[in-house]
């Protein structure tokens, strides 16, 4: 079975309105905005604009609806952009198109509406399936909502269906999370995406952690229930093929991901989008009122851009290709940059083999369930390594 990876291009659409802001967020997004009700036109008006400047030399494959909420799209919205995209860009036959879903805010009637628009792959913002952890991370849906929208997803004809939730929580017992595995597992999705709770700067969350409202968990503990993670998953044949990301199999990989992951090209459309193209990193404002008001002025709502330089692009490489379950493939490495990997680190990576943080495997070299775990620190080496 073939692995759902291409080399083709992708398009990221940032909808970034919510019913409500989860205090843990820092994705940008807004409520209540003056402009949610030109957003679609302002979105076909960015579309206009950066189409002269994309010379495609291959077509599309992707196009995932991300937020924010892009569930609070109605399906008339959805197919208004979908319909633009096509007469502008084109598409492969087989294109995967996901939207994320907030389970408080969707039913039947609009899920099946949104799958006969095309959408073929649901990524639904679960979470949690315990009451009080959903109150505590601020969400607007319940148990028996995100168990009901799962459902739904399903009887609208949806088969390629991710499920997302947050570990380590404050209070969180070891019991507690594999309760929630357990619970998705129940209603076999394709994939699964398991973050830790993060405590971002400059959120409420962090906030209160800084002020001591909020005790987070420790580094061995978070280790305790990665390592769980990844073994009950495991375990029930998930594919663990990147940090916080598991596939039913190489199929259901999500194909649009693993762009940001390989270096693939990608546009990026709405507030606070990013793209990466022609090896050019680019930022659009992130402030719905200045995006409504630089593509009614028919400016481009790009804020910055930046070529990638020799030693960034080498960097990256190695830390999105260590952030996968295949990591780095030593050949291509050598063809890409003109040099062994192997020798060119072997100061970094000899003590990660002799502590079983890392392993080569015939013509790839990568980082092992422990040594995934502290990747941050594994990968600032390589950054600060002279010969980058």
């Amino acid at each position: 079975m073939a692995a759902n990876i291409s080399s083709n291009p992708g398009i990221y659409l940032h909808i970034p309105f919510c019913q409500k802001k989860c205090p843990y967020c820092d994705f940008y997004s807004v409520v209540d905005s003056e402009y949610r009700d030109h957003f679609v036109d302002d979105i076909l008006k960015e579309i206009a604009l950066i189409a002269g400047s994309v010379k495609q030399k291959a077509p599309f494959d992707t196009i995932y609806f991300g937020g924010g909420t892009p569930s609070l799209l109605t399906v008339r919205e959805i197919e208004t952009i979908l319909i633009a995209l096509y007469h502008t860009f084109s598409f492969s036959a087989t294109v995967e198109i996901t939207l994320e879903a907030n389970p408080g805010t969707i039913d039947l009637p609009r899920l099946k509406a949104y799958r006969q628009t095309g959408i073929n792959r649901l990524s639904l913002g679960i979470q949690s399936f315990i009451n009080r952890e959903l109150q505590f991370l601020g969400r607007i849906h319940d148990r028996q909502e995100a168990i009901q929208a799962i459902e739904m997803a399903r009887q609208a004809g949806f088969r390629n269906l991710s499920l997302d939730l947050i570990f380590a929580l404050p209070g969180q017992s070891k019991n507690d999370w594999l309760e929630n595995l357990r619970m998705a597992l129940s209603f076999h999705p394709e994939h699964l995406s398991a973050y830790n709770l993060i405590f971002e700067q400059g959120t409420p969350f962090f906030n209160r952690m800084k002020a001591g409202k909020i005790i987070p968990k420790n580094p061995d503990d978070e280790a305790r229930f990665f390592e769980a993670t990844v073994e009950y998953l495991r375990e029930a044949g998930f594919l663990p093929y990147e940090i916080s990301n598991y596939a039913r199999n190489e199929q259901f990989i999500s194909r649009h991901n693993y762009k940001y992951w390989t270096h693939t090209p990608y546009l990026g459309l709405g507030p606070a989008a990013h793209s990466y193209w022609d090896e050019e990193r680019r930022g659009n404002v992130r402030s719905v009122k200045q995006y409504h008001q630089m593509v009614q002025n028919r400016r481009l709502p790009r804020v910055f851009s930046e070529r990638i330089d020799a030693h960034t692009r080498e960097f990256e490489h190695i830390f999105l290709g260590l952030r996968t379950y295949n990591g780095i493939d030593l050949a291509m490495f050598e063809q890409q940059f003109r040099h062994s990997f192997l020798n060119r680190y072997e100061t970094i990576i000899t003590p990660l083999l002799d502590h079983n943080l890392a392993e080569q495997k015939r013509d790839h070299f990568r980082l092992t369930q422990k040594g995934l775990f502290i990747s941050d620190e594994i990968l600032s080496q390589f950054w600060a390594d002279p010969h980058v």
